[in-house]
């Protein structure tokens, strides 16, 4: 078989006058998302000589065949019109100089040298080798058919959600032959596009395509190595540590040459699958079907797309805005980082091998604490991968650690470019210039912002969380007998046990699912995992031992909210109590809400999962509902769970969760201090009503005429403080009764029930007609 070349219209031909519309010969754009493990392609010879910078055309030919729109109206005049061609500058992020071969190679921090700025017969030997560059090989369906055996599984290298990657061999030599499925991509450059336009060593290279009909097929040079991830997740044999540092030097390197193209490229699909290895364990950058042009790179920071990327590397601030910068892949690269610090996989499995998108441990939630030892007391082990055993320059590991947790642990604004991370990488930079000393406290968790002092957030040193076996929990509860059994509910069981420290705990036994994958333990065991505050239940270990899924829970020992309340002995919690209580509770839920990035929505307030502690202090527990709500959604749609008297109109009506849904179920909390009552009315166990609406009269009366005896729980005796209790009562009314568009947020009632804020900045006297026909609004 021969490879032959077709001419394909480049912004060079138009220079010259050339013409070639012949649209077939292009290929079609490829699929929005593609997940590609398995990619491999082949280096040649010509990878490992120096290549400048892309200077990509203005006007993109592949742009002819689709829409552009996920561009600003701005920025499609651009690429629509534009500047007259003898005015486009060959651009190039490293300067061209005078300077020797050997000066290049020393100053040049990508690796790819400078272009050559004299001219040759008259042309630009830079747009020439542009010109080079664009012109790819056009292969028939048949011959890549036949090159492949017909596609068959004996050729098959990977599959994703882009289709199917084949090994084939054509006369150019061994090629991986990508197949895409066919789907609609209107709002996607290709991924063809991105290759034809770079070139550099540590990017994987593009040899040709086919277009034919509804066939779309890309041709890549074969990269024999495998993975990345396959290496350090996969392979038996260890990956030695200058090999990994190598791989980060190098990756980066090509990172680096795709923000400074011009216009500039995110990957935004950087992950260690991405990562392909050739013969000598070089690193080849591949995966471009999520790429983006940034057009106009000097004054457009940022493109607002699609939420697109894999799980754990993608950028939680990408997820927050929904636009997309080099920051991005920053982020994405750091969790790489930390990959080949760890060796471990980005999402530890709770219980056998799962999706990255169901509940797991990350390697990020791990590592944060690990890395502060590390930055901290110079304490490697516990972060550093034990395959190596010990086998690393230690000056070059703290180098790669503080460039993960620059990457990862910083917001976008701070976090380092990819040029810096190279610099600390290859010890040219010092690492105390990208993460510095107040950097290490926020890490370790020493630095608050004012929210959080409002909020009594105590940033603590969190040790690892220890797993358990099944039989050292039976041997803690005495076999699980009825007699350390402290409570129970849909989801299974609670029992006090006692470990071998002494350390009396709470264990949460979980019920038997036929899917073992989903229910509340995964979502219980994540959120605890990353939720640190003084006014939540802590966790302390978990076990998940074949059919056994248990959750280890510091015990508190006064029992729950409503218990305390429902008392019929001489206990009466007194109001400073009750009004201890609120605040605590609101504190952890705004820590949850507003300190948390994505926030988190508990979805089960209620007084049941109010703990308190031998100085009645509450602890939220029960996370077994709580959902992740990433900024800017307002809302998560899911189905209706929860308990009734808690739930707020709105999620009955649209299904619909957002934070104001906690608040409403904490206004319901706020009504059972003031008025002793549970949230569900009964007499002789039959339900009468909810006590939301059975008050709703009686607090509109009080608020109309200040006598608020009436609602307030007899059982204090009138021992308050009665601005206390109206402090108390506005903050209610508004979170249960108010519309949700104009409920408080939950750090604003911490405000007012502390007096630091005046109650009428969330309620006022003509609220009081929300009283008089209460939901009528809904």
């Amino acid at each position: 078989m021969g490879c032959f070349v077709s001419k394909i219209t480049t912004e060079a031909d138009r220079r010259t006058g050339t013409k070639d519309d012949d649209r077939s010969k292009l290929p079609a754009p490829l699929p929005h998302q593609s997940i590609d493990p398995i990619e491999s392609r082949s280096s040649s010879d010509d990878d490992n000589q120096s290549h400048p910078p892309a200077t990509l055309p203005l006007r993109s030919p592949a742009l002819d065949f689709f829409e552009y729109s996920q561009f600003s109206d701005e920025e499609n005049r651009n690429l629509a019109h534009p500047p007259p061609l003898h005015q486009s500058p060959v651009l190039d992020p490293i300067e061209s100089s005078s300077s020797s071969d050997e000066e290049d190679r020393n100053t040049d921090p990508i690796g790819s040298g400078s272009p050559n700025s004299n001219k040759e017969n008259g042309i630009d030997a830079a747009a020439s080798e542009d010109t080079e560059r664009n012109k790819m090989m056009e292969y028939g369906f048949k011959e890549l058919a036949k090159a492949t055996d017909y596609f068959s599984n004996n050729c098959l290298l990977g599959e994703g959600g882009f289709g199917q990657v084949f090994k084939a061999t054509l006369d150019c030599g061994e090629v991986a032959i990508k197949k895409l499925k066919k789907i609609n991509f209107e709002d996607k450059l290709e991924e063809g596009e991105y290759l034809r336009c770079v070139s550099h060593p540590n990017i994987v290279k593009m040899i040709g395509h086919c277009s034919e009909g509804a066939d779309r097929l890309l041709v890549l040079e074969f990269v024999p190595n495998h993975s990345l991830a396959d290496h350090l997740h996969e392979k038996t044999k260890v990956l030695e540590w200058p090999t990994r540092m190598n791989i980060a030097i190098q990756s980066a390197k090509g990172l680096l040459y795709l923000h400074e193209c011009r216009p500039k490229i995110i990957h935004r699909d950087i992950k260690s699958d991405n990562i392909l290895l050739d013969n000598d364990f070089q690193p080849k950058v591949a995966d471009f079907s999520l790429a983006y042009f940034l057009p106009n790179a000097s004054n457009v920071n940022h493109i607002t797309s699609i939420l697109r990327g894999t799980n754990v590397y993608a950028d939680p601030e990408y997820g927050d805005i929904q636009r997309v910068s080099e920051k991005s892949d920053v982020y994405s690269f750091g969790v790489v980082l930390l990959e080949l610090i760890t060796g471990r996989r980005p999402m530890e499995l709770i219980t056998g091998r799962r999706p990255m998108d169901k509940q797991g441990d990350t390697i990020i939630n791990w590592a944060r604490y690990r890395i502060g030892r590390v930055l901290e007391n110079s304490e490697y082990n516990d972060l550093v991968d034990p395959k190596l055993q010990q086998a690393y320059d230690e000056a070059e590991m703290l180098r790669m650690i503080t460039c993960a947790a620059a990457s990862v642990y910083k917001p976008s604004r701070s976090r380092p470019i990819m040029k810096q991370i190279i610099e600390v990488l290859e010890g040219n930079m010092s690492h105390m210039k990208i993460m510095k000393r107040k950097d290490v406290e926020t890490l370790q968790g020493r630095a608050t912002t004012n929210l959080e002092s409002v909020l009594g957030v105590e940033r603590i040193q969190i040790a690892p969380q220890k797993i358990f076996t099944y039989k050292e929990l039976a041997k803690a509860t005495g076999g699980f007998s009825n007699a350390n059994l402290i409570g129970e509910g849909g989801f299974g069981q609670v029992f006090k046990g006692i470990l071998p420290n002494g350390e009396v705990v709470a264990i949460k036994k979980f019920k038997s699912s036929p899917n073992q994958d989903e229910g509340d333990f995964p979502a219980e065991i994540t959120t605890l995992n990353r939720v640190y505050h003084k006014h939540l239940v802590k966790m302390i270990g978990f076990c998940s031992d074949k059919a056994n899924r248990l959750l280890i829970l510091e015990f508190i020992p006064n029992g729950s909210l409503r218990y305390n309340l429902n008392r019929e002995d001489k206990v009466i919690i007194d109001w400073p109590t009750r009004m201890k209580i609120a605040i605590g509770s609101a504190k952890g839920l705004a820590y949850l809400h507003e300190i948390c990035n994505p926030k988190i929505i508990h979805r089960g307030v209620k007084s049941n999962d109010i703990l308190l502690d031998q100085n009645f202090e509450p602890k939220i527990s029960d996370f077994g509902l709580a959902k992740e709500l990433p900024n800017p959604y307002t809302h998560v749609t899911t189905m209706i769970k929860g308990t009734m008297g808690y739930l707020c109109p709105e999620y009955f009506r649209t299904n619909q969760l957002c934070d104001k849904s906690d608040v409403y179920s904490f206004g319901v909390v706020l009504l059972e201090l003031i008025t002793g009552k549970p949230a569900i009315l009964r007499e002789h166990n039959v339900f009468i009503g909810s006590l939301t609406s059975w008050v709703a009269p009686q607090l509109r009366q009080a608020l109309d005429t200040h006598n608020y005896n009436d609602i307030i729980d007899s059982k204090l005796q009138n021992n308050y403080k009665i601005t206390e209790v109206i402090r108390m009562i506005h903050c209610a009314t508004a979170c249960v009764y108010k519309p949700i568009n104009y409920r408080p947020k939950i750090s604003q009632i911490v405000e007012v029930l502390q007096g630091n804020l005046a109650s009428e900045s969330i309620w006022l006297n003509s609220d009081n007609a929300f009283l008089q026909d209460p939901y009528g609004h809904y």
